[in-house]
C-alpha cells in the first residue's frame, strides 16, 4: 500500500479515527471494531471459495458426473456471504455489501439473511477496466517484446500450498523446454501474496534459470491483467484470474485440485464444471488445443457470470459511497482508465540451443524447420528422431561458464562491441577453444568469422519481422558450420523460409559475400 501512496496507519490509529467512510475487501479479525460506516467489496471476482473449509475436504473428481448448482445443502457457504464472515455477534458488520452478480443474492440470502437489506450490485470494477483496455491488446504485446506471429501463453497462481505455483512449481521450466522458444513465450503472475510471504529475492531465485530461459515474470503491483490480454492461452488455477481470462475469451486450461474448496453455484465453480482441466505431465500442445475448441463455451459462460453490471461498477460503487457519507454524489460520469503499458525488463534468452533441418517436402535447401529452445532449461538440444544433434549459440552477454565453454557460435550486437570486430572474434577463439564462428550482427546485416578467418558478410533485403533478424543470421551461421565448402554453400543461398512452430513461419531475402581471410 505504501508503494501506491497511500497513508498507512497502525490499528491503534484507526480504531482511533472516524473516518466517513472505510472500504474493505476482507472481513474478519477485528473490523468491527471500527466505529466508522464500511463498505464491502468483493476481494477478487464475486465470491467463489466456501468458508472455514479445507481445501481437500470431501474432494470431488474433476469430471465425475455435473453437478445441478441448486442440489444438496452440504456447503457452509462461500466466504464474505454468510454469517461467520459478516456478523459479529448479532450485529451485521458492513453497512453496504458490494456484489459483482446477481446470483449472489441467492446465495447471501441463505448464507446471512440479516445482511440482505444491505446487499446491492456493484459489478466489478477490475473487470470494467479489463474490458477497457481491450483496444489496447497490441500495445502490451509489443511492450511484452511479443513479434508478430508469436503466441503467449500466461501462466497464473493464486497462493497457498493447493495454487498451481504451490502444486506444481516446475510446470514452468517445463513449458520453457518443451515450446519451440521462436513460437511461444511464456508470462508467470504470481499472487501478490506469494510476493509478500517470500521476497522478490526469493521468488526471483525460485525462477533463476526460467528467467534466463526468457519467462516474463509478472511483478506483483501491476502488469497482470495487461498479461491477460495479451495472452493467447491462460492457463490458471482457483483464483479469480481464471474467470476473467475466460470472460475476455481467452482459452483457458485449470489445474482443479483446490475444486472442492469452490462453490459450485459461483461463477468460478460454474467455469470449473466446463474448462478443461490441466494435465501437468502430458504435453501441453494438444491441451492448449482442447482449450481452443471449447473456448467458445468458457467464454460465453465466464461473461455471463462475472458480472452484472459491465462497464457500470465504477458508478454504483461510488453512488454506495456517498450514500453511506451522507454527500450527493458528483454528477459526472467516473473515469475508467485502460490500464498502462507493462513496464518489464528484456527477457531474452542468451543461450540457446538450435536445431535446423531442411523440410520435408519443402522448397529446397532454403525451406528449413528451425528449433530453439533455451539452454537455461535444456542441458543438451532436442534431437528429433530422425534428426543430427543441435548447435548452441549463446551472446557474449552469456555468464554462465558452463554454458559459454560449450558454444559452437557466439554472437554480439555491433552496438556492444568492446572493440573492433576482428580483435573481438579472436579474443573470443582465443579464450573459448569450442567456439567455430563469431557472429557481429545489428539489424540489417551480420558478418560470420571463422576461427580459421574466413568471414561472410550477410546483407538483409527484406524479413517477415525486424525483429527476427537475429534469427535469420543464427541459422545462416549454423548453415556455415561443416567443411570448407559450407561457407560457399551459404553464400549462395539468395532466400530463407523458416518454420519454426506450426503457426509461425520467418521469410527473409539476403545476399551474402565472402570476404578475404584475416
Amino acid at each position: 500500500m505504501s508503494e501506491y501512496g497511500f497513508l498507512c496507519l497502525s490499528w491503534e490509529q484507526a480504531m482511533s479515527i472516524d473516518f466517513d467512510l472505510v472500504i474493505a475487501a476482507s472481513l474478519g479479525d477485528n473490523l468491527h471494531e471500527i466505529k466508522s460506516p464500511i463498505l464491502r467489496l468483493a476481494h477478487g471476482n464475486g465470491y467463489n471459495k466456501y468458508s472455514n473449509r479445507e481445501p481437500g475436504a470431501g474432494s470431488r473428481e474433476p469430471g465425475a458426473g455435473s453437478r445441478e448448482p441448486g442440489a444438496g445443502s452440504r456447503e457452509p457457504g462461500a466466504f464474505g456471504l454468510t454469517e461467520d464472515t459478516l456478523k459479529y455477534g448479532d450485529r451485521v458488520v458492513p453497512s453496504a455489501i458490494g456484489l459483482s452478480h446477481f446470483e449472489q443474492l441467492d446465495r447471501l440470502a441463505e448464507g446471512c439473511p440479516d445482511a440482505l437489506p444491505r446487499a446491492f450490485i456493484a459489478g466489478d470494477p477490475c473487470y470494467d477496466r479489463l474490458i477497457a483496455s481491450l483496444p489496447r491488446r497490441l500495445n502490451y504485446r509489443h511492450a511484452f517484446g511479443l513479434h508478430p506471429g508469436q503466441r503467449l501463453i500466461t501462466v497464473n497462481s493464486t497462493w497457498k500450498y493447493d495454487s498451481l505455483f504451490g502444486i506444481d512449481p516446475m510446470l514452468i521450466p517445463r513449458l520453457l523446454e518443451q515450446l519451440p522458444y521462436d513460437g511461444f513465450r511464456i508470462a508467470l503472475i504470481l499472487h501478490p501474496n506469494i510476493w509478500a510471504s517470500h521476497s522478490r529475492l526469493q521468488i526471483e531465485s525460485w525462477l533463476f534459470d526460467a528467467r534466463r530461459a526468457g519467462l516474463l515474470l509478472i511483478p506483483p503491483n501491476e502488469g497482470w491483467r495487461a498479461a491477460v490480454i495479451a495472452a493467447d492461452w491462460v492457463v490458471s488455477d482457483h483464483g479469480s484470474v481464471s474467470m476473467y481470462a475466460a470472460a475476455l475469451g481467452r482459452p483457458v486450461l485449470l489445474e482443479k485440485s483446490a475444486w472442492s474448496a469452490i462453490d459450485p453455484r459461483s461463477g468460478l465453480g460454474r467455469l470449473f464444471d466446463v474448462a478443461p482441466t490441466l494435465d501437468p505431465l502430458a504435453p501441453i500442445t494438444p491441451q492448449l488445443r482442447l482449450a481452443d475448441d471449447l473456448r467458445a463455451q468458457t467464454h460465453a459462460l465466464a461473461e455471463t457470470w462475472v458480472s452484472s453490471a459491465p462497464g457500470h461498477a465504477l458508478a454504483l460503487i461510488r453512488n454506495a459511497a456517498y450514500r453511506l457519507m451522507g454527500t450527493p454524489a458528483p454528477t459526472a460520469e467516473p473515469v475508467l482508465l485502460a490500464l498502462p503499458d507493462p513496464e518489464i525488463g528484456a527477457a531474452i534468452p542468451s543461450a540457446l540451443w538450435m536445431h535446423v533441418e531442411q523440410t520435408n517436402g519443402g522448397g529446397g535447401p532454403s525451406d528449413l524447420d528451425v528449433r530453439r529452445t533455451p539452454a537455461a532449461v535444456a542441458n543438451k538440444a532436442p534431437i528429433p528422431a530422425h534428426g543430427a544433434e543441435g548447435v548452441l549459440i549463446v551472446s557474449d552477454g552469456e555468464l554462465d561458464h558452463r554454458l559459454s565453454s560449450m558454444a559452437d557460435i557466439v554472437g554480439i550486437a555491433r552496438s556492444a562491441l568492446p572493440a573492433d570486430e576482428v580483435t573481438w572474434s579472436h579474443s573470443i577463439f582465443e579464450h573459448r577453444f569450442g567456439v567455430r564462428l563469431t557472429v557481429v550482427h545489428d539489424s540489417g546485416s551480420a558478418k560470420v568469422r571463422s576461427r580459421e578467418g574466413r568471414v561472410a558478410s550477410i546483407a538483409l533485403e527484406s524479413i517477415t519481422h525486424p525483429g527476427d533478424a537475429e534469427l535469420v543470421f543464427a541459422v545462416l551461421a549454423e548453415r556455415a558450420l561443416g567443411d570448407e565448402s559450407a561457407l560457399e554453400d551459404v553464400a549462395a543461398l539468395r532466400q530463407l523460409r523458416l518454420n519454426v512452430s506450426p503457426d509461425r513461419t520467418i521469410a527473409a531475402e539476403f545476399r551474402t559475400t565472402l570476404g578475404p581471410t584475416g
